[in-house]
């Protein structure tokens, strides 16, 4: 890993440890957020709304996140998503009302969106073609083994503290977060040192940003950008949000093993990861795209009909690491064939095709959840037809993949081929843990 390491540029380098900083305050914020809310007196609707915020707050940026990279560059623009991440979890640390509680949390979501959308089109702009797979596996190892770390961590900061006597249970949680936040803070110092670069490369003539990707002349490539994204996101929010509730409901997994159980996903995802580059160099990078999300999906199945536990253990680790494997694979794929100037935009549109279709199904999963059991079978519980649904919508995810980029099925395996300069493609979606 460190030969490794040393290969990647030094602005690549710096990237990867600033990154690791940013994920893991982001985890104690995960974490903890919803403990220190209801600490403080609000009750579970008031912490959904909190939640919700932050979503909002994740979906209205995402387009202008785009245009900040536009504007100012990648040095700027990942010092401000780092420090605005860090002072917005401050920001919650002192807030007393449900509106200012709301407030700091969509800042903190804007934040986050911020860095996403910038992060691939930088990565692709510091990184010769040959270790570019190879760097996009290393920012996915790095995020899962730091929110692994971070999520870790927040708990025992928190319950450290509380059981020392030094704080009381909201105490403790908000001396956690704050400690949280200067990891994003410190995250500035390392980002201030990357280059300022603007990231627009204008050299044919046309301009090509966020809003020229909205003009009407443009509205045909929304189909192609947005829809295997949406599909994406409406699939995952069906299932990915109740799954800790699967475990508990189905087979009475005690909660103390529930972060065990994620946080070994985590490390199998991140195995895979690693070994990611090997599959890309001798399949290319559409058909280890296709190949990991196809086989995630029996796992699923499994997990929709087996009730047997430690079956469920194994097919549910299997399947978050093949199926988020795919991420940095179609990162790259996406960023290799969209020109330097559209990159920023087809990252923001795409983000924000899969986060609406989170949002748009969380409701709907959980009301099938409630209310199905017995619909596929007599004995079947509600988690079924959700589980079954997601099947569904990622099989035609994967169609519209193939369908729209089979014939850059090389790509990945030979030098790069010719930046599209016409119609960029839509860029890579994720499901989170």
């Amino acid at each position: 890993m460190r030969a490794l390491l040393q290969r990647f540029s030094p602005a690549a380098r710096r990237f990867l440890a600033g990154a690791v900083l940013l994920e893991l305050s982001h985890a104690f914020l995960w974490a903890l957020e919803n403990l220190y809310v209801r600490s403080l007196g609000f009750g579970e609707a008031d912490v959904g709304l909190v939640l919700t915020c932050a979503a909002a707050g994740v979906v209205l940026s995402t387009l202008p996140a785009a245009s900040v990279y536009e504007r100012i560059g990648p040095r700027r623009s990942l010092t401000l998503a780092a420090g605005a991440a860090g002072l917005a979890m401050l920001g919650l640390t002192t807030a007393t009302s449900l509106f200012s509680l709301c407030a700091w949390s969509a800042v903190q979501g804007a934040a986050f969106t911020l860095h996403r959308v910038v992060a691939a089109p930088f990565l692709i702009s510091v990184c010769e073609p040959g270790l570019r797979s190879r760097l996009f596996g290393a920012e996915m190892a790095a995020h899962t083994v730091a929110a692994a770390v971070g999520l870790a961590l927040a708990g025992w900061v928190a319950g450290s503290l509380e059981q020392a006597g030094l704080f009381a249970e909201t105490g403790a949680l908000r001396a956690a977060l704050i400690f949280g936040a200067m990891l994003s803070l410190s995250s500035v110092l390392v980002y201030r040192r990357l280059p300022d670069a603007t990231g627009i490369d204008d050299s044919d003539g046309e301009r090509r940003g966020v809003f020229s990707i909205l003009a009407p002349r443009h509205w045909g490539l929304w189909w192609r950008l947005a829809v295997p994204n949406l599909l994406v996101g409406l699939g995952a929010g069906l299932t990915v949000p109740f799954i800790n509730l699967y475990f508990t409901d189905r087979f009475g997994l005690p909660k103390v093993w529930l972060g065990v159980v994620m946080a070994t996903s985590q490390f199998a995802m991140t195995v895979g990861v690693l070994f990611q580059p090997r599959l890309v160099e001798r399949i290319g990078l559409l058909k280890a795209t296709l190949l990991t999300e196809v086989l995630s999906l029996p796992f699923f199945l499994v997990l929709a009909f087996t009730g047997h536990m430690g079956v469920a253990l194994v097919a549910f680790v299997f399947r978050a690491a093949l199926m988020n494997l795919s991420h940095p694979v179609w990162r790259q794929l996406i960023m290799e064939l969209t020109p330097n100037s559209w990159r920023a935009a087809v990252n923001g549109v795409a983000m924000l095709a899969w986060n609406l279709g989170w949002l748009s199904s969380n409701v709907l999963g959980g009301t099938l959840i409630e209310r199905s059991g017995g619909w596929v079978s007599t004995d079947s519980d509600g988690y079924v037809l959700p589980m079954l649904g997601t099947i569904a919508l990622y099989l035609l995810a994967i169609g519209f993949e193939a369908a729209f980029f089979w014939r850059h099925r090389e790509l990945g395996r030979s030098p790069p081929e010719p930046e599209l300069r016409q119609e960029p493609p839509p860029q890579a979606h994720s499901e989170p843990q």
